[in-house]
């Protein structure tokens, strides 16, 4: 699975969050979902790369919680304005993940 998203606020956006959100009725569920890969890509507007600490930060506990593997992780800083990323490698390390699936 792989969890694209930018940071809102410093932190996972709302529509996102809500889909995390519902995974952990398959933790209380007892269903066995132990050994899944995954992978995150964000971007965010400031250049300080901590700021997508709040975003890799939950995915990692909650991939951890579900016995997820992670494969990679894509974090692009400086991505405001249409084409920003384009100035960026993001676009090349995405398309990299996929050979890890």
């Amino acid at each position: 699975m792989v969890f694209t998203m930018p940071v809102y606020w410093y932190s996972i956006p709302a529509q996102i969050k809500g889909a995390i959100d519902r995974l952990f009725s398959l933790v209380v569920g007892g269903k066995e979902v132990a050994g899944k890969k995954w992978a995150l890509i964000a971007c965010c507007e400031e250049e300080d790369t901590t700021v997508l600490d709040g975003v890799r930060t939950p995915m990692e506990r909650t991939a951890a919680l579900l016995q997820w593997e992670k494969v990679g992780e894509v974090l692009i800083p400086g991505v405001l304005n249409v084409g920003d990323i384009d100035h960026t490698d993001g676009c090349q390390q995405a398309a990299a993940l996929a050979d890890k699936f």
